[in-house]
C-alpha cells in the first residue's frame, strides 16, 4: 500500500470518530450535530499541530473554504471546518494550549501578509471582538484534544474546529437560544457549564479557544499583525446577552 493510500484510510478513519463523538451526549455543541447531520462539515487531516508545513497546509485549505462558505453563510446554516492531527498525542491542558497558538499564529502570520479585518472584528486577542481571521474572514476558534478536562473538548486526537463569526451573527435570537440549550447540555450531561464561560462570558473569546480555563492575569501566547480595528460587532452584546439570559432563564457559561 502507498504512503497516499495510507494517508487517506487515516483520515478516513478519523473522520469517522469525529463523527460518532458528535453523535455522543458528552458533546454539546448542537451547531456541529445539525452540521453533521446535513454533511456540511469541512474535514481536513494534518501531520503535526504547531508544525510549520501543517500549519501553511492548514493556512491554504481553510483560504479555500473561506472562499468556498462565504456566500453560503445564512441564518439557517451550520457550516464548519475542523483540522486533526496525527500529532501530539495525549498532552497536558496547559501544552495543547502552547500548541494551538503557535499553530494559530503560523496560520495567521501567512494570512496577515495579503489579507485585513473581517467587518466588525479584530485580531487583537485582548478584545470582546477577536476573532482568528483567514482571509478577511474572523472565525471562532474551538480546541479539542484527548487531554481535555472537558468531556465536550476530550476528543481521540488534536483537532481545531474554525466556526464562522458571521454564521453566528446571521443566527441573531435564534444563536441565544441554542446557546442556552448548548449550556443545559453541558450542566446535564458534564455536570456543569463551562466555568471559562461563567467566568469571563463574551469578554474575552480568546481565552476560550484551548479549552483550559485560563488564570485572571492570563495573557494569550498570540500576536496579532493588522492594525487595530475601526468597528466592533460586539457593541451591545454583553448587555444583550445578559437580558436574553434573565428573560429566558439561560445559565451563563457553557
Amino acid at each position: 500500500m502507498t504512503e497516499p493510500d495510507t494517508a487517506l484510510r487515516s483520515t478516513a478513519a478519523i473522520r469517522g470518530q469525529l463523527d460518532r463523538f458528535i453523535q455522543t451526549r458528552e458533546f454539546s455543541c448542537l451547531g456541529a450535530r445539525a452540521a453533521l447531520k446535513r454533511d456540511t462539515i469541512t474535514h481536513r487531516h494534518y501531520r503535526r499541530m504547531g508544525d510549520e508545513r501543517s500549519a501553511r497546509e492548514n493556512y491554504r485549505d481553510l483560504l479555500e473554504y473561506v472562499e468556498t462558505v462565504r456566500p453560503l453563510l445564512s441564518d439557517r446554516s451550520f457550516r464548519t471546518f475542523v483540522a486533526t492531527f496525527d500529532e501530539p498525542g495525549t498532552v497536558d491542558e496547559l501544552t495543547y494550549e502552547g500548541l494551538i497558538w503557535r499553530h494559530l499564529q503560523l496560520m495567521h502570520d501567512l494570512d496577515s501578509r495579503t489579507f485585513g479585518l473581517d467587518k466588525g472584528a479584530s485580531s487583537d486577542p485582548r478584545t470582546p471582538n477577536f476573532g482568528f481571521h483567514t482571509g478577511g474572514h474572523a472565525f471562532f476558534v474551538v480546541g479539542m484534544h484527548p487531554g481535555a478536562s472537558r468531556a465536550s473538548r476530550r476528543f481521540s486526537t488534536a483537532a481545531i474546529a474554525f466556526n464562522s463569526l458571521a454564521q453566528f451573527m446571521l443566527l441573531g435570537e435564534k444563536f441565544y437560544s441554542m446557546q442556552g440549550a448548548i449550556r443545559r447540555r453541558e450542566t446535564t450531561h458534564n455536570g456543569s457549564v463551562n466555568p471559562s464561560f461563567t467566568e469571563y462570558e463574551y469578554e474575552q473569546p480568546a481565552r476560550h479557544f484551548s479549552g483550559r480555563f485560563t488564570e485572571p492575569d492570563w495573557t494569550c501566547p498570540y500576536t496579532s499583525r493588522h492594525a487595530p480595528a475601526t468597528e466592533d460587532f460586539t457593541e451591545g452584546l454583553l448587555q444583550h446577552g445578559a437580558r436574553h439570559g434573565a428573560q429566558h432563564g439561560a445559565p451563563r457559561g457553557r
